[in-house]
């Protein structure tokens, strides 16, 4: 077997087709292998199933199964507690819709903390300008990045409201039905 080092002259302008072209890689004895990176680094699940909240509380949202994942992630969809495999830099995008049948001006504040529990590492918020029906929500995304400091760092996303409100895991409506509530964690 050899070793060294390996270099390429004159790369062609080829341009790669995504989903379909591979990623190569080295192990960590130096073999080169191929990895699909878009499989690769995402975790994506939606809420099990709509969430009530009461004013002034922290709550977990409980995800369903992932639909996709990888071995950057556990997640725990009891607990709802995500467990990072590898330190680094990921993204991270919540989108979540509230509904507040009773009265405008909820407060819906989408968090990542820590856990154990402390202060958020991430966070933000959105009022709903009019009341809302029980099917279709006010909605809000928010994207952050969050950097994980060692393997094995847990996080967890959490909703607190100012009113009671339900996180509405499907909006139906006249244009039909659908996920409305997610999140999306991207290593880069």
């Amino acid at each position: 077997m050899a070793s060294g080092n390996v270099r390429i002259r004159d790369i062609n302008t080829n341009i790669g087709v995504g989903g379909t072209d591979r990623v190569v890689v080295a192990d960590g004895t130096g073999v080169l292998k191929t990895i699909n990176f878009n499989d690769y680094s995402l975790f994506h699940a939606r809420l099990a199933s709509d969430q009530s909240h009461v004013s002034g509380n922290i709550t977990t949202l409980l995800f369903a199964t992932p639909l996709a994942t990888s071995p950057y992630y556990a997640y725990n969809n009891t607990t709802g507690v995500l467990t990072f495999n590898q330190p680094g830099n990921y993204l991270v995008t919540l989108q979540a819709s509230f509904a507040s049948i009773a009265t405008a001006g909820t407060q819906l504040v989408l968090g990542i903390r820590p856990v154990p529990d402390a202060n958020y590492i991430a966070r933000g918020s959105h009022y709903n300008a009019a009341v809302t029906s029980a099917t279709i929500g006010e909605l809000m995304n928010y994207t952050t990045l969050v950097v994980i400091p060692t393997a094995g760092y847990q996080i967890r996303f959490t909703a607190a409201t100012n009113q009671n409100c339900t996180i509405l895991a499907t909006e139906t409506g006249a244009t039909g039905s659908g996920n409305v509530t997610n999140v999306t964690v991207q290593k880069i």
